[in-house]
Order: C-alpha cells, then structure tokens, then sequence
C-alpha cells in the first residue's frame, strides 16, 4: 500500500520523534478516559491548539478505528474524498482500514453522495495529519478512515450522517475543526471592536447549538462564519442526535488568547460526545 507522507512536520508540530512523543505526550497528561464515542479537536500548530487537542483526546478510550473528517482546504476533488493511503508521522506508521472505507464510499454512493478516492487532494491537506500524533499515543492499536469534506449541503451532510450512525458500532468519530477565521487575511471582519468577546460569543453561539445536537441549527450559523470544519460538525451533530450522545465543551479559547493578537484570531473548541 503506498504511504501518504507528512507535510507539515517541522512546521504544525516537531518533525523529531522523540521531540514530538515529548511535547504529545506532555499535552495529553494523565487525563481520565471516558465513555466517548465522537470529538471535534482543533488542527492549528500545536503552540495554538495542541494543549486542547491534547485535554480532548486523552479522555477518548481505546478504539479500534477511528473515522476521521477533516477539511478540504485546497478545494482539490469532489465533495467526499477518501484516502486510501496509510499515513506516516514522526511515530510511525497509521493503517488505514480500507474495508471499512470501501463499505462507507459504496453506501454514500448508494445515496448519490458525489465521492471519490483523492490521494492528490489528501497530500496538500493538514487538517487529519495533525490529529495523528495524539492518536499514536493514547490509543494501542488502532485503523483511520480518512475522509475530506467541503462545499456540502445542510442536505448532504444529513444523508452522510443518516449512513454513519448505521454503521458505527465501536468506532470513534473525530472532526476536525478550528472555529471562527477572524481577520483581514480571512476576509472576515463582522465586528472591529471588543474582538475577543465578540469573538467568543460567535462561536459561543453555534457550540450551544452543537450541545443541543441541533444540526440545522448549527449549520445555519457556521455558514455566516468561517468554521473550516462547518460539514464535519453538522455531520457529527447530526449522528449525535440520531445516536442521543450528549455534547460536552472541554475548553474554548482562541490564538489571540495565547499569542496577544486579535487582529488575526481563530477559535479552538474541544468537544466530546458521550
């Protein structure tokens, strides 16, 4: 099986193993697991997100597999796009579960969900890669599916959600999603003063339609917004209410909290489903 490289070592998180397992490890502590079956965990460099990422993960149980959406930043390919590829970190290698895979794309294509196998549109995309190293530690042995999501309908993303909750049994949900882009170099400024506030009472907003497992909800003002990982959410949300798990916020706060700029500002919300 050919191997998807990282492409953002050295640059998101340490490119040195054991740099890296130090710094994963540190941020993961000595958390208490719990009975979680899904997340939405950020994917900024781990100076930005990496402390939550790790509070999130470290509550998570063994799984076996884990479906992992993530965002099609580059635009490349069709709405859905799988990997085939197993992923390589500093750690090592992460397999892909291609049956498990192959069975979800004959599904969605069963429901005419356009999806394809995109490796191309995978090399260029960090939002998975980064949630690896945190996997590679706290869990044993472990598969991915790899998915990418973008330019979905409310529609969409109700029928995707519709097939996962029927074949999740023991797998784990994660989605991978930095909240609101706030700045000139997103293109999105809604408000000029008070950024901090204004900022965390927008994605304020849309995590309690999260914790309510309100899909539409939640959808409706993620459009208005610039949540990258607006579809992998709304899918989550959605399956969250057809399975009755329940939302819990383990922390929010944004990059202008850490790096005192809120001239450009991105949220970080940890979420787990029980």
């Amino acid at each position: 099986m050919t191997m998807r490289k990282p492409i953002v070592a050295g640059q998101f998180y340490p490119a040195d193993k054991d740099e890296l397992k130090k710094q994963v490890e540190k941020f993961l502590g000595s958390g208490k697991r719990e009975n979680v079956h899904a997340a939405i965990v950020p994917h900024a460099g781990y100076m930005f997100s990496g402390k939550l990422a790790g509070k999130t993960f470290s509550l998570i149980p063994n799984k076996k597999d884990f479906i992992i959406l993530g965002v099609n930043h580059s635009g490349i390919g069709s709405k859905v796009c799988f990997s085939l590829e197993n992923f390589e970190t500093p750690l090592g290698i992460v397999k892909c579960n291609k049956s498990l895979s192959e069975r979800i794309m004959k599904k969605l294509e069963k429901e005419r969900i356009v999806v394809e196998v995109n490796e191309k549109a995978h090399q260029s995309e960090h939002s998975i890669e980064v949630q690896l190293p945190f996997l590679q530690l706290s869990q044993k042995k472990f598969e991915i599916v790899s998915i990418i999501l973008g330019g979905l309908s409310y529609e969409d993303c109700k029928k995707i959600a519709g097939i996962l909750s029927e074949i999740i049994v023991n797998e784990a949900i994660i989605v991978s999603s930095d909240f609101t882009h706030y700045g000139a170099s997103y293109g999105f400024i809604p408000f000029s003063k008070d950024v901090k506030e204004n900022l965390f009472r927008l994605d304020n907003n849309m995590i309690l339609e999260i914790s309510k497992n309100d899909s539409k909800g939640f959808y409706s003002l993620a459009e208005k917004s610039t949540v990258c990982g607006i579809y992998g959410i709304t899918i989550l949300s959605e399956i969250a209410k057809i399975k009755k798990w329940q939302a819990k916020l383990i922390d929010y706060y944004t990059s202008g909290d850490i790096s005192g700029d809120y001239n450009t500002a991105v949220g970080y919300a940890g979420i787990v489903f029980r």
